[in-house]
């Protein structure tokens, strides 16, 4: 059995740092994936805004922006109420406080506020983006895939700046299941002048993310390499490359991109995790996946998926009650993560404990996405039988 890593790559993107701040990722020494990964990732934003009393200082209201387009994402619309009403404070006519302020509007139903706020948007900015994104999110709230593409589309039309549009877009047709019509837009945004650091990154590792699902191995390790080359701190350049050359069967290639990684950022948790599993896996060599697990776990004990590589090693040793232990402590660590609550059900299953496993794997059920693979969703629902 091959570890599960992300449901076959469809992980949503959730913006979060890297939407504020490319040169804060780039100095950081671990960089995750719900960082620079794709969707909206709405479903899990559970960043907890301040009281009702909290003040916004002027050099804060990027950030708040930004938390105003996740609340969009996550339906609670109030909330961007409070937001921009504290914005409008310090600065009383910041266009994309307005435009989230109309988006809020249309999603709690106040169609009058949401007029108001529209046209008072196109007053101030007639060309920009500003409206179109916040308003297209409100529609992927309800999952209501046509009205979010209608309104980018709208959008593209009279924008200037089109490259949050057309990123936008491109998130929108991933959580659709819309791959080929994602890669064209993500490469409409890379060939914008002066694209800003953010997108450039976003788009070609969402496209290695395309790529890596569709096979097309030799692109991906293309696109990878000019990543690491631009970024060499970045851990996941040399993810997309290790996992392609895997692809095309160069183990051994890909053992030394991991390997190149671990001298450029010794502070990264991906160079362990993925060696220790080629050597589980493809090499059947317990002794050096068991060292490089344990060292992960050693350096990133708060990192999930370290501790999940560890129990993966010792499953495949049949060491099944340190696996138990070690996939718990993944599984409290990421509790939203169905594939660390697969890999705990398997370890109890096969320890006999089948009542455990039945109630781990329907928790991992509960968890799976329309976007995950319906694969990985089938043999959990196979699995659930085998435990009545």
């Amino acid at each position: 059995m091959k570890y599960i890593s992300n449901c076959s790559f469809l992980i949503l993107f959730a913006l979060t740092l890297l939407s504020l701040c490319v040169p804060a990722l780039l100095h950081a020494s671990v960089i995750r994936d719900e960082d620079i990964s794709w969707g909206s990732g709405a479903e899990n934003f559970d960043i907890q805004m301040p009281d009702e009393e909290f003040a916004i200082m002027e050099k804060d209201i990027p950030r708040y922006i930004w938390l105003a387009g996740k609340y969009l994402e996550a339906g609670k619309f109030q909330k961007v109420v409070t937001i921009c009403e504290k914005i409008f404070k310090i600065d009383e006519n910041h266009i994309e406080a307005h435009a989230n302020l109309a988006a809020a509007y249309k999603g709690l139903g106040d169609d009058e506020k949401f007029n108001y706020e529209t046209e008072l948007t196109r007053k101030l900015a007639p060309k920009s983006a500003a409206l179109y994104v916040p308003l297209a999110k409100v529609f992927l709230s309800f999952k209501d895939y046509a009205n979010a593409e209608n309104t980018y589309n709208e959008g593209l039309k009279t924008a200037l700046d089109k490259a949050e549009l057309q990123m936008g877009l491109a998130d929108l047709y991933i959580n659709w299941g819309k791959l080929n019509e994602a890669g064209k837009q993500y490469n409409k945004a890379l060939l914008n002048k002066d694209l800003k650091p953010r997108y450039f990154l976003r788009a070609n590792i969402a496209l290695c993310r395309i790529g890596l699902q569709q096979k097309e191995y030799d692109q991906v390790i293309k696109r990878a390499g000019m990543i690491t080359d631009l970024y060499p701190p970045i851990p996941q350049g040399y993810l997309f490359s290790g996992s392609a050359l895997l692809g095309k069967g160069k183990t051994e290639q890909a053992i030394k991109v991991y390997e190149k990684l671990m001298k450029v950022n010794p502070d990264s948790p991906v160079s362990y995790n993925e060696l220790a599993l080629i050597y589980i896996d493809k090499l059947k060599d317990y002794e050096k996946a068991v060292n490089y697990a344990r060292e992960s776990v050693k350096k990133f004990p708060e990192d999930a998926k370290s501790q999940d590589v560890l129990g993966w090693v010792y499953y495949n040793n049949k060491m099944y009650f340190d696996a138990v232990n070690q996939f718990k402590a993944a599984a409290r660590l990421a509790q939203k993560n169905p594939v660390y609550f697969y890999h705990l059900g398997l370890a109890q299953q096969i320890s006999g404990e089948k009542v455990r496993a039945k109630k781990t794997y329907e928790k991992a059920l509960e968890m799976i996405k329309p976007t995950d693979s319906k694969e990985f969703a089938s043999d959990l629902i196979k699995r659930i039988d085998d435990c009545k």
